[in-house]
């Protein structure tokens, strides 16, 4: 059990140098995604201080853990989907695997409770792997190239392309 705790006071230091880095080098995306990370790790740990017992369980499902990653898959998927980024949609995959697990509790009767914490868990390491490796290739572009836009741009398609894209008569 020891190294358990080792194991997720060491995730949680690296989640942190992360947002500390994120929020010094990193653009508008590093910044959201190390804060809702680092809120989904903060909130978790509030909620196992201030509980004695399970009361917010239903059929084997945690609620509070349900929401905590529930409205970190809904922040998670808004910067994926929005970001000039491609790292952010492996975080946003790793989140709907530890969403899912919640369902996959419920589905199934006879789930063995470690079963449903590795899937539950592991998708964090993913999710801070990904952020690392994403923050060292902005720094490493932001370097090389300069500034670049953070989001993507969607604009109306011009006279131009509406009339590229018309067949041929």
């Amino acid at each position: 059990m020891l190294t358990w705790d080792a194991r997720a006071y060491l995730q949680y230091g690296l989640l942190l140098l992360l947002f500390l880095v994120a929020w010094r080098r990193g653009g508008v995306p590093e910044r959201v995604l190390s804060g809702i990370m680092l809120g989904m790790v903060v909130a978790d740990r509030i909620y196992h201080l201030g509980r004695g017992t399970d009361l917010l369980v239903y059929h084997g499902i945690d609620v509070v853990h349900l929401a905590i990653d529930t409205s970190g898959l809904l922040g998670i998927g808004y910067v994926a989907l929005q970001a000039n980024r491609f790292y952010p949609l492996w975080i946003g995959g790793a989140q709907i695997i530890a969403f899912s697990s919640h369902f996959y509790r419920l589905g199934i009767v006879e789930v063995h409770k470690t079963a449903y914490q590795v899937m539950a868990i592991i998708p964090s390491y993913v999710q801070l792997l990904a952020m690392a490796l994403g923050l060292a290739f902005h720094m490493w572009r932001q370097r090389k190239r300069g500034s670049y836009p953070s989001w993507r741009r969607y604009s109306a398609p011009s006279s131009v392309d509406r009339a590229r894209s018309l067949p041929a008569v």
